[in-house]
């Protein structure tokens, strides 16, 4: 009996505490960004790129964000990927500078991004995936599509100014 009535009096005690919102590890939720004055922290997701920073720092490019459907990978040892060549090559410290690949998750994906000098990219030998590449030249926008199996120039490889690849977008075929 004595148990019980010990039992029943801890849960009363849990009751409060989770009413008045003093059980701290319940009622503390992660958040996005912090709050500031009072302000309710906010949850929503803004689809940055995770590790954007360090990105930049190795690799030279500006990987802004997406739907988490293309990610960067190395390219050693990666098949199935969409490739792309820049002549970067000064602001990226990788083993194989100017070449930069992505893999894609779904049947789908978007990534915004930047990367200066591109000219030129190869689809991820998926028949299901359209890609479509966005280039910026001379801060004029247009939209390219790129081979499924093969290389498609823009901007320098196709003989125009220099280029800034601005997004990669996957559709279904």
């Amino acid at each position: 009996m004595r148990t019980r009535t010990t039992l029943i009096a801890a849960s009363v005690v849990v009751g409060v505490a989770l009413i008045s919102g003093t059980a701290t590890a319940i009622t503390s939720a992660p958040t996005v960004n912090a709050a500031s004055d009072g302000d309710q922290p906010s949850i929503v997701e803004d689809y940055s790129y995770p590790g954007a920073d360090k990105i930049l720092q190795d690799r030279g490019i500006t990987l802004i964000s997406g739907d988490g459907h293309i990610i960067l990978v190395n390219c050693v040892g990666h098949t199935g990927v969409i490739e792309v060549y820049s002549d970067n090559s000064p602001g990226d410290h990788s083993t194989d500078p100017g070449h930069y690949c992505f893999q894609v998750s779904g049947p789908t994906g978007d990534l915004k991004l930047q990367i200066p000098y591109a000219f030129q990219a190869k689809g991820d030998d998926q028949d299901a995936h359209n890609v479509q590449a966005t280039v910026t030249i001379n801060g004029t926008p247009s939209t390219v599509n790129v081979d499924k199996h093969g290389w498609t120039g823009f901007g320098e490889g196709a003989g125009q100014d220099p280029a800034t690849l601005v997004e990669i977008k996957v559709t279904g075929s």
